[in-house]
């Protein structure tokens, strides 16, 4: 990674760290804010890495949190860096919002569609924010730790 790049991303990350590339597949780990989000998005596609990736952890039982996961990587250095920007919201949240970046990484709007529709996260100014795969009147969200097992719901409907 360049030293240019670590600067501009600074003053929009509250943490940047190496990691070990050989046991995560990740060169650094960066944790922002998501109203920082864009500005990190365009710092990396700037400087010539691609989008590659979007997913989502529910956090919300241990740390009370959505963690989005953005990977970013430059196919000319061969460098991988992962983005972690945080929606606060425990297992009694209603919502969950983040902004999109599809209009600076076109690759992010499906995945973005994916985590709307398997975690819940609704995804602000997204172009067409639609159901991939659910029916649309789906009202769960089959992603989220307290989803359940179908094991129980075969055994209710007993």
């Amino acid at each position: 990674m360049s030293k240019a790049l670590l600067e501009v991303l600074e003053p929009f990350t509250s943490s940047s760290e190496e990691s070990d590339y050989g046991a995560t597949g990740i060169h650094r780990r960066h944790t922002t804010t998501l109203d920082n989000l864009a500005r990190v998005c365009e710092a990396f596609l700037g400087a010539g890495y691609i989008f590659e990736m979007l997913s989502c952890i529910d956090l919300r039982e241990k740390e009370e949190i959505m963690r989005l996961c953005y990977t970013f990587n430059s196919l000319e250095t061969a460098d991988r860096h992962l983005v972690h920007a945080d929606i606060a919201g425990g297992l009694e949240a209603e919502s969950f919002e983040a902004p999109s970046i599809s209009s600076l990484a076109r690759g992010a709007d499906w995945q973005e569609r994916e985590t709307f529709e398997m975690y819940g996260v609704t995804f602000v100014n997204h172009p067409e924010l639609e159901r991939l795969l659910l029916p649309e009147d789906a009202d769960f969200f089959p992603l989220r730790k307290d989803f359940g097992r179908i094991e129980d719901a075969e055994a209710q409907d007993d």
